[in-house]
């Protein structure tokens, strides 16, 4: 059995419950990286059905900052931080985890992770733009199956188009002996303490990034 996680960045917002119900009708769980400011009362139901159904939670900034441009490392801190409180209070979940916006890797922003003892997530897995609206299904499609791995952590989004990408990727990888798990239990599969402050890409080899 081959085991990596799924972890959908920018919600919470449509689709997100949907591709819970679609991840879920295999049995499976992934996870979502959700951005504070998209936290309200609408979207806040979005969030506890995920978690309600098994899925991990992590933060990806209140606002998705390039944390270069931010003035500090407090400034980092902070924008990390929001979402796990307003998340803590709302809905008494522990993200304990983040996936730094734009897959930053820049120094200071890993060492406010490091300080706040927060694991980063990065990719090993191609997303083919999925961010970008105009990308069609079937490019994502190719592209995650193109580079799926064991142990790997994709980075994908909450899209219309990655939705719709699903139905071609969740039946392939179950025929190749694959299972989505969040990226909590790929560790403890995996027999793995993730350190913090460090972008970790695949379980089996924190610096392993998808192959161009």
């Amino acid at each position: 059995m081959n085991y990596l996680s799924l972890v959908f960045d920018d919600g919470p917002h449509n689709p997100m419950c949907e591709m819970v119900d679609k991840i879920r009708s295999f049995g499976w769980n992934a996870g979502f990286a959700v951005i504070g400011g998209n936290i309200n009362e609408e979207t806040l139901p979005m969030l506890k059905y995920a978690i309600d159904n098994g899925f991990q939670l992590v933060s990806h900034g209140q606002t998705h900052a390039h944390m270069e441009k931010l003035p500090s490392r407090e400034a980092m801190k902070e924008e990390i931080y929001i979402p796990i409180k307003n998340v803590k209070e709302k809905l008494n979940y522990e993200m304990t985890m983040t996936r730094l916006p734009f897959l930053s890797e820049n120094s200071e922003a890993l060492l406010a992770a490091k300080e706040l003892n927060l694991p980063v997530l990065g990719y090993g897995i191609h997303n083919a733009s999925d961010w970008d609206s105009s990308v069609v299904p079937e490019a994502i499609t190719e592209a995650v199956l193109g580079s799926v791995c064991d142990g790997a952590i994709g980075c994908l989004h909450v899209r219309g188009n990655t939705c719709k990408a699903l139905d071609g990727i969740l039946p392939e990888l179950k025929k190749r002996d694959y299972r989505l798990v969040t990226p909590e239990e790929l560790f403890k599969i995996k027999g793995i303490t993730p350190p913090a402050g460090v972008p970790i890409h695949n379980v089996n080899n924190f610096g392993a990034k998808p192959k161009d």
